[in-house]
């Protein structure tokens, strides 16, 4: 019983993994760029400073996240 329980935990959480999606823009001015193994860019995704989302390509493992600088509201 007890071996049964483990395996079936291990398997959840096996599966949980493979379908992990990598994180991506949560907040406004944040931008990713994802790359495949080669280095190559293959995709990105941003929140602009008026809050629209944007995204193109797919998303790997392999990114670079950073943050522009947004104007305060008037």
């Amino acid at each position: 019983m007890h071996r049964k329980l483990l395996l079936g935990l291990a398997l959840a959480f096996a599966a949980t993994a493979a379908i992990a999606i990598p994180p991506g823009p949560d907040e406004i001015g944040e931008f990713y760029f994802y790359f495949d193994e080669a280095g190559n860019e293959v995709g990105g995704a941003s929140i602009d400073c008026q809050g629209h989302y944007s995204e193109w390509g797919v998303r790997t493992a392999n990114y670079s996240a950073g943050h522009r600088i947004c104007p305060p509201d008037r």
